[in-house]
């Protein structure tokens, strides 16, 4: 095993600021290699490269000067990342000690949601039905079975042309986003909808090393809510034997390695457990399980003393600030104003927050800077 004293990110999102400031925990220094300037940009614990619109060419040139066969990893933060890394994956073999994440075949069904729920039904795991247009087109109208149509792959640059998901429940509303999604490129995983009462939503962190031994957590998705078909932005460490069960066969049955997030639905009503997706990559919670004593980065890095800090004796409760106070608060979506909870429901929650997806005071200009454009954006209005 390597000794790893570098780590490359690709990515500034997020979850690229998130994997700096473990690597900063590790004592590894850290690089971060993006098209865009993203969050992580303003972090005091890593070099920035800047390559704006970069082809692969350009991108691995710029990385084999910073790369080291002997001591330096590599990691991605978000499925386009992922995507290079599948194009270049011999490149960057040669390039790298260690490419943090599965092999092509892995990425790729975690990628295309269509392959991903085909894989669950051939292996036997609980996952929501996929169906074909035609076979959709005969379900509907129907309020019991609604559809859920997702773009089969994720591209962030369609978030404003069509939607993360959409549940439908008539004819025309299948036709009218079959249509957008054909305006917009995107070719759409259409599945069974579990958005019902009594659904609740679950995030496993979960790290796999090369001896096929694993670390893993459970956190609870208490915001957004399910049917607003969002990513977590209020979030607490949950212990659930079957989430997690569901979630670690998933991982064993891929021969997954590095980190990952399964994302897991589960009915109160009935106590079944359903695989939504595998993100084949760290999840924007990693500073969650970093506080929660278990030091994924550390881990799949070989490191023999990866414990992370010791575990918190409070409840972990993580919070993307400003995600969430626009999701409660403002006028489209709040779920405050729509009266999904009250506003002392989402006060007393969020000052009982105590891991933040930003803040750090050992390096907060990533804080101050989104807060100064989160007023910006306001006054700009």
């Amino acid at each position: 095993m390597a000794e790893f004293d570098r780590i490359v990110v690709l990515g500034s999102s997020l979850t690229a600021l998130a994997l700096v400031r473990a690597a900063k925990a590790l004592r590894i220094a850290s690089v971060l290699v993006d098209t865009r300037r993203g969050i992580a940009f303003d972090s005091r614990h890593t070099i920035p490269i800047y390559c704006p619109g970069a082809n692969d060419e350009f991108l691995l040139q710029q990385l084999e000067g910073v790369a080291s066969k002997e001591s330096t990893a590599l990691i991605a933060d978000s499925d386009g990342w992922l995507r290079f890394i599948v194009r270049c994956r011999p490149a960057l073999e040669s390039m790298f000690a260690s490419v943090l994440h599965p092999g092509p075949r892995a990425i790729e069904l975690c990628l295309d949601k269509s392959l991903f729920l085909d894989w669950c039904m051939d292996n036997g795991f609980a996952a929501p039905r996929r169906y074909g247009l035609e076979a959709a087109t005969n379900l509907l109208p129907s309020q019991e079975c609604p559809l859920l149509l997702r773009p089969e792959i994720t591209r962030h640059e369609l978030a404003k042309s069509v939607p993360k998901a959409i549940e439908v429940r008539s004819r025309a509303e299948l036709d009218r986003w079959l249509e957008q999604f054909a305006a917009a490129g995107a070719t759409p995983s259409i599945a069974q909808s579990l958005l019902r009462p009594g659904i609740r939503q679950y995030s496993v962190g979960l790290a796999r090393d090369r001896r096929r031994r694993i670390r893993s957590m459970v956190a609870e998705k208490l915001r957004s809510f399910p049917e607003q078909c969002a990513g977590g932005t209020y979030v607490i460490l949950s212990a659930q034997d079957d989430v997690l069960s569901l979630a670690t066969r998933a991982i064993e049955a891929l021969d997954y390695f590095g980190i990952a997030e399964v994302e897991i639905l589960r009915d109160d009503s009935t106590g079944e457990c359903f695989l939504i997706e595998i993100n084949a990559r760290p999840w924007v919670q990693l500073g969650l399980a970093q506080k929660g004593g278990l030091d994924f980065l550390g881990f799949v890095l070989g490191r023999a003393d990866a414990q992370g800090v010791p575990a918190s004796s409070r409840p972990l409760r993580w919070l993307n600030f400003e995600a969430d106070v626009y999701g409660c608060l403002s006028r489209d979506i709040g779920a405050v104003r729509r009266g999904r909870m009250t506003l002392n429901d989402y006060l007393r929650s969020f000052f009982a927050a105590n891991t933040f997806a930003v803040w750090d005071p050992a390096d907060p200009k990533p804080f101050l800077r989104s807060m100064w454009k989160m007023v910006w954006n306001k006054v700009g209005r």
